[in-house]
């Protein structure tokens, strides 16, 4: 969570305009590192990632952004470089978000670079300059933003070039946002993703098998922990979330029409965070008459051991939830006012002393 400053009369000013609260309140945070596989069957040369109801203001990080990895500069590990941050518009020009927008320069009938459309079966945050898998010799990428609070809705989108030379359009990602439902009371934090329609026609190439791997962590997460083998070193036990310490693996299916939407639910158990690993492959397994997804239990994959009915991988998405407890009680009125009365006469007799 970001920190604004402000002068201290600016702040007292704004105290006093504020009504006391009873109790200290609570706010959260929500980030996200995904691999994405590009299986749209045309080279991409970017991809965009929209924000419903988060302002620039609320974006605290973004994925080849503000890092340094390494020797290599912030905009190295990611092969479009450095990404940039726009206001999102509805159709009447309003603001409703953010745009985060990766993509490839085009001079002289080229484009700078490109992800190629095809298959890639290497889960665990590989899509990236460190990842180590051949990049970016690999058809997949890896993004990633963390925010203040949760945005409304979240879209991904590979841009791949229209009928136009130079020109892009966005193409349907397999992958789906998290979105955390925070805590009430004792009640756990509960991760969501929607199912996406990646095909409208065919309802058996939109049905995937969910990998889930959830841990709860000792301290806050950033954006940086959510990668691989990149966790802060004062937690070495839990780096690759996943890879040492996870707390619990299940599968589910995942198809818009059958199975909108997958969940999981974590007991943070007076942790401070939590992090969540979705991964998505391909559903080769039974479908009923209409084309919806109807496993036998034979078919169904059980911990870290895949089998035949587990089809392409096609992305990974890493969530983290931080439970940031806010300042604590406002002091009451009295307090705030005579501080308030102070600074005023500060600035005063400053004033009348340059004019003296």
């Amino acid at each position: 969570m970001q920190r604004k400053a402000f002068a201290p009369l600016a702040a007292a000013l704004s105290l006093a305009a504020l009504p006391l609260l009873a109790q200290a309140t609570a706010t959260y945070g929500s980030l996200a590192n995904f691999d994405s596989v590009n299986d749209t069957g045309h080279t991409a040369h970017g991809f965009e990632i929209e924000l419903e109801g988060i302002h620039r203001s609320e974006i605290t990080d973004v994925f080849g952004l503000n890092r340094n990895f390494g020797t290599a500069s912030p905009g190295d590990v990611e092969r479009y470089g450095l990404p940039t941050i726009s206001d999102l518009l509805d159709a009447n020009g309003n603001v409703i978000g953010s745009r985060i927008t990766y993509k490839a320069s085009y001079n002289n009938g080229q484009w700078s670079a490109g992800t190629d459309s095809g298959v890639f079966n290497t889960p665990g945050e590989s899509c990236w300059a460190f990842g180590n898998v051949g990049y970016p010799n690999v058809p997949c990428d890896h993004f990633g933003v963390s925010t203040v609070g949760q945005a409304t809705a979240t879209r991904y989108s590979w841009l791949v070039e229209s009928g136009t030379p130079g020109t892009l359009v966005a193409a349907n990602v397999a992958i789906p946002s998290v979105t955390f439902t925070p805590p009430v009371a004792a009640a756990p934090v509960v991760a969501v993703i929607q199912a996406q329609r990646v095909d409208p026609v065919v309802p058996q190439n939109n049905a995937f098998w969910v990998k889930i791997v959830q841990t709860t962590l000792p301290e806050n997460v950033d954006l940086n922990d959510l990668l691989g083998g990149h966790h802060a070193h004062e937690n070495p036990g839990v780096a690759g979330l996943g890879d040492v310490g996870e707390t619990e693996i299940e599968w589910q299916v995942l198809q818009p029409g059958f199975v909108d939407e997958v969940s999981k639910a974590v007991d943070l158990k007076g942790n401070p965070s939590m992090a969540v690993r979705f991964e998505f492959f391909k559903y080769l397994g039974r479908f009923d008459d209409e084309g919806l997804v109807d496993p036998l239990a034979s078919q169904t994959p059980h911990g870290n051991v895949l089998n035949e009915f587990v089809g392409n991988y096609v992305g990974e998405q890493i969530a983290g939830f931080n439970a940031v407890q806010a300042v604590p009680e406002p002091a009451p009125a009295s307090l705030l006012l005579s501080g308030l009365s102070a600074l005023l006469l500060v600035r005063r007799r400053r004033s009348v002393k340059g004019l003296s």
